[in-house]
């Protein structure tokens, strides 16, 4: 039996690891954690509202979601499966966790358990609590999308009813963008968007109930959709991806704008998106017969010719790009000053990268290990973070005790202690500068040999270049 209790009653648990994982997660974890549309939070602190988002990054989204709207600290609902064990179902509460069921968890007769769950939903928004979910029913995979689970829209239905249709809850959808997805100082990009409510709906729920949720529910993903980058091409996702960040670049130098700032990626990348599936991501139309839709039947057929050539050439030069085994941020650079620097930099840091190698060593091997063994390679991420907020900090203590105990002096000890994470971002920081070495050492090897499949991926750079340019105007 749950305690529904549990996930708002003041928990010292909940307090510590607040302080301890915004800092962990804001300055080390993340390079730059980025929230634009903070004026778009409900004014009214003690207004209970239902808050929406994308699911990219498992832990990760729900952790940047409590960072992002402070001082409100929100209610998560999360997969129920993982409330099984009691001892960890206490601690999920008192974490301000829910549970919420799913069908391909519990099967159809296990559905029932989110009756009370919901209610419980209801009952803490019109206590002033904020509900978090994530409509789409688990994690997708990278930019993209899923659909929408009706779970919210019986929540703010249920909610309207219980107060008669008079308090108009508000639905506040935020978006994710991430600049990567694997491993640490990458940036995230939180996007707040307008709260909505949804009173021309009321009349349709008192008739049809699925009906009305089904509106709701395709209304929140349209909301969620416009905060961040949706590519809808399962096919060839990786070569629309890769078009995305290309145009980045070119988008900044048009306008003026400073380059490296997320907000410009996401918004570049919306924009090319937009266009791909303006003309279908550049397919054929289907010799059906039948009458093509949308913006299908509307596309102009230059440029679905003219997309559909992009798409198959940055098909082939990421093909490229993998039998190279080069990325390409290093493809697009040609200074051989840079590469220089680069290396004489590395050669001078070689001191700091073997130490720092000692001391991160094992605790970044033992949540490798662990989360390597996890099946849903999407919780992979999640998992490493959260053995990392552990093994860390202990790690660094009996390393604190072993300086301690060497050197006979305490302030040693202490001194090197608060040293220490400094050396974990160094030791991540020059394992990407290792990396990026090798490439280009590769990269000027292609060259040198005049390597003919690295000359016909430089072409094609510049013709994929060339066709954005003409594309986007």
């Amino acid at each position: 039996m749950i305690d529904f209790s549990r996930v708002t009653r003041p928990s010292l648990l909940y307090k510590l690891f607040y302080t301890y994982v915004s800092v962990v997660l804001r300055f080390i974890y993340f390079r730059r954690f980025r929230i634009i549309g903070r004026k778009n939070l409900p004014s009214d602190k003690k207004e209970g509202f239902l808050l929406i988002c994308n699911h990219q990054l498992g832990l990760l989204d729900a952790l940047s979601i409590i960072y992002s709207i402070p001082p409100r600290k929100p209610v998560f609902l999360a997969r129920g499966d993982i409330f099984e064990k009691p001892i960890l179902a206490r601690l999920l509460l008192d974490l301000r966790i829910l549970p919420a069921y799913r069908k391909r968890d519990v099967g159809t007769e296990g559905l029932d358990k989110n009756d009370e769950v919901f209610q419980q939903s209801v009952k803490l928004m019109d206590d002033g609590v904020v509900i978090a979910l994530f409509p789409e029913g688990g994690h997708q995979s990278h930019h993209y999308l899923g659909p929408f689970k009706k779970g919210f829209a019986r929540i703010a239905f249920g909610y309207e009813e219980a107060c008669n249709f008079e308090r108009d809850l508000k639905i506040l959808p935020m978006g994710h963008h991430y600049s990567g997805y694997s491993g640490m100082q990458n940036d995230v990009l939180l996007t707040i968007g307008e709260p909505f409510t949804f009173s021309e709906l009321y009349d349709t729920y008192r008739e049809h109930p699925e009906r009305a949720r089904f509106l709701l529910t395709k209304t929140a993903r349209e909301k969620v959709e416009k905060l961040m980058l949706n590519v809808e091409e399962p096919d060839n996702y990786l070569a629309v991806e890769q078009l995305c960040q290309m145009y980045v670049p070119l988008y900044e130098k048009r306008r003026g704008l400073k380059r490296g700032r997320l907000e410009n990626n996401l918004a570049a990348s919306q924009q090319l998106n937009e266009v791909l599936r303006s003309v279908d991501y550049g397919r054929e139309e289907p010799d059906t017969g039948l009458e093509a839709s949308g913006s299908a039947r509307a596309a102009d057929p230059e440029r679905r010719r003219l997309v559909g050539e992009l798409i198959a050439k940055a098909v082939c030069y990421c093909d490229n790009l993998k039998s190279l085994r080069l990325s390409d941020y290093v493809v697009e650079r040609a200074d051989t000053l840079g590469f220089i620097a680069r290396t004489l930099l590395w050669v001078l840091m070689l001191p700091l990268f073997a130490l720092s190698a000692v001391i991160n060593f094992v605790p970044h091997k033992l949540s490798v290990a662990i989360s390597g063994k996890i099946k849903d390679k999407m919780l992979v991420h999640s998992l490493k973070f959260g053995v990392g907020l552990f093994a860390f900090p202990i790690w660094y203590l009996i390393l604190f005790a072993v300086i301690w105990i060497v050197c006979g002096k305490w302030w040693i000890a202490l001194l090197a202690l608060l040293a220490m994470p400094a050396t974990m971002l160094a030791y991540h920081h020059l394992r990407m500068l290792t990396k990026r070495l090798v490439e280009r050492i590769r990269k000027y090897r292609y060259k040198l040999g005049r390597n003919k499949l690295f000359a016909e991926t430089q072409r094609l750079r510049r013709d994929i270049m060339s066709g954005l340019g003409s594309l986007m105007g």
